[in-house]
């Protein structure tokens, strides 16, 4: 089908089971409690955000009780729309999701992120790749299934991981770039980007045996055992635990040291979640017990639409679901292939308003209000030349 006529058109697929929940399930329009409209006013179940852009949302009750779900429905053929990964300039610094797609100066919508080290650092655990700003932080092995951006263009969930290495140190274990914690064993490379140093909070136990090399321009500074605390640092910087800190003991101040890194495949723009949902339209979610609000982002193989979906719950308009009915209900909007980003109090989707007007909460936060986190997914529109 041209993208002209299937522009804002769900599958045959979706439409049809979508048709099914509204006789059984009793589906009537959301209403939102912070409608992005200067004026407060509540907000109707479906509106066009942007070209290629529509915010759809309904209620339904199954067994658990009742339900609320919020849908930004992209279609990445519309010239002008696209997805990105968006963290505040400080990684360790947490923000209402509203505020971080609000300085993406094209953002038209979004939702909150990648799960975070809530009770330590701050920072986001996974892959984190932007656009503009390239890799920010990942691992290289573990917390690695992703929803990505081709080089060619195209939309996928896979697995993305990274790859560095010390070319002066070939043989020398690097476990990943801005992590949350430096694994033991290992030596884990920290940009300006981490934001201001946190000492020993960034060691995996805080007894174990630690050390921080400095870099300046591709040379070593310092080589320390003190660990740099309360202050950014412009440079990179290096710490090795374990037999890695005892690997960075070898390093004189004033060698060459070089790091490199990329990621595997090279994306445009990256998120990992905390388990892939579906695969091949296949529910392949791991229950975790809970019923939780939830947030997920997904693609639909018959219309090539990208689907950023967030679920209400912990409330008494909705309770929220368990992981692997969170999964069938992806399934049944159409979505084949969907990776889970975090839930709980994060849940946050922000959209334009009816009138486009600014950018405001569509959702119901399950704590009342957002929680602070350090990044987001934001959908783009750019009107073209």
């Amino acid at each position: 089908m041209p993208s002209s006529s299937r522009r804002y058109a769900v599958s045959a697929r979706a439409a049809g089971v979508l048709a099914v929940g509204l006789l059984l399930a009793q589906l009537v329009p959301a209403t939102g409690s912070a409608a992005p409209t200067a004026a407060g006013a509540g907000h109707p179940a479906s509106w066009q955000v942007a070209p290629g852009v529509t915010y759809r949302a309904w209620r339904f009750t199954n067994a658990a009780g009742p339900q609320e779900v919020h849908v930004l429905d992209v279609d990445p053929a519309t010239p002008g729309v696209s997805l990105n990964y968006t963290t505040n300039r400080s990684l360790r610094r947490l923000q209402p999701t509203s505020r971080i797609v609000r300085a993406d100066p094209t953002a038209v919508g979004g939702a909150n992120g990648n799960y975070f080290d809530i009770s330590d650092t701050g920072a986001p655990a996974g892959v984190g790749h932007s656009r503009s700003d390239g890799v920010l932080h990942a691992p290289t092995s573990g917390w690695n299934h992703a929803f990505y951006q081709a080089r060619n263009g195209t939309y996928h969930v896979g697995t993305v991981a990274l790859r560095a290495r010390i070319p002066q140190h070939p043989g020398w274990p690097v476990s990943g770039l801005n992590l949350p914690h430096a694994q033991p064993g290992t030596i884990t490379l920290y940009t300006s980007r981490w934001g201001r140093a946190c000492g020993r909070c960034v060691v995996d136990g805080r007894h174990a045996v630690a050390r921080e090399v400095r870099i300046r321009d591709g040379l070593v500074v310092r080589n320390t055992a003190h660990l740099l605390k309360g202050r950014r640092y412009r440079g990179l910087r290096l710490i090795g635990v374990g037999s890695g800190a005892r690997l960075l003991e070898r390093v004189t101040v004033g060698a060459a040291l070089t790091p490199r890194w990329a990621l595997d495949p090279q994306p445009q723009m990256a998120i990992t979640g905390s388990q892939v949902l579906l695969r091949g339209g296949r529910v392949v979610a791991h229950s975790d017990g809970l019923r939780a609000p939830r947030t997920a982002i997904g693609i639909d193989d018959d219309t090539g639409h990208v689907l950023l979906v967030t679920l209400d719950g912990r409330r008494r308009h909705a309770v929220g679901m368990r992981m692997r009915g969170w999964a069938k209900l992806l399934a049944r909007l159409g979505i084949d292939h969907a990776v889970n980003l975090d839930g709980g109090g994060s849940s946050t989707m922000v959209a334009r308003g009816t009138d486009g007007s600014a950018l405001g909460v569509v959702n119901r936060p399950s704590l009342g209000h957002q929680r602070r986190v350090p990044d987001a997914v934001t959908v783009d529109y750019a009107p073209p030349p």
